[in-house]
């Protein structure tokens, strides 16, 4: 039983405006299923709409001294998640697109070397990344993200709620890509100082 039990909507977001993360864990627990299930959908696809899932939440503790408490959230939530996914989807059908021109112009020959270079220093960033996340973050990414387990199931074996492994789930991320676009903007500061 968690001390959220029996709050509205209007009351989480007042807690969640006040920086209480167990507020998101029960706007989690009470919209996860209903807006899984609206994504899923629309998407076709569990993984995609677990991303998208994740990337509601994302924006709704990156937004929520932006969110109105006066007005109904469910609403708000459904938009949020509807133009998120209506936005990868159009993204993925322009690289799509962009995909298959540079197929039809270039021949396909590959240099395999440099394509494990490419992976491995990808795949360092990301590991490095990881490593530095606090421990019960790695730990929910890694049972999520490389064992490929759900959240119930990361959930079960770490003795967390599934609303704990979400919210750890969306740190997780965002420390990911924090970091990731960091490096990344570093690099090209790099190569842009050594053109002077």
């Amino acid at each position: 039983m968690s001390k959220y039990d029996g709050f509205s909507d209007r009351e989480l977001i007042a807690l969640l405006q006040e920086n209480d993360e167990g507020a998101l864990r029960a706007i989690y627990d009470i919209h996860i299923r209903q807006l899984h299930y609206f994504v899923l959908k629309t998407a076709k696809s569990r993984e995609l709409a677990e991303d998208v899932v994740q990337d509601v939440f994302i924006k709704v503790w990156d937004n929520r001294f932006q969110i109105d408490s006066t007005q109904p959230f469910k609403p708000y939530l459904y938009t949020i998640a509807k133009r998120h996914l209506l936005n990868l989807l159009k993204r993925i059908q322009q690289e799509s697109g962009i995909i298959e021109e540079i197929r039809k112009y270039t021949h396909h020959i590959e240099n395999t070397t440099d394509l494990e270079i490419d992976f491995e220093e990808s795949n360092t960033l990301v590991n490095e990344a990881v490593s530095k996340l606090p421990r019960q973050c790695r730990a929910v990414f890694l049972k999520c993200k490389i064992q490929g387990l759900s959240y119930r199931q990361a959930a079960e074996e770490l003795g967390i709620t599934e609303g704990t492994v979400n919210s750890q789930m969306v740190k997780a991320l965002k420390n990911i890509r924090a970091y990731i676009n960091l490096k990344n903007s570093l690099a090209v500061l790099l190569i842009w100082l050594s053109k002077y």
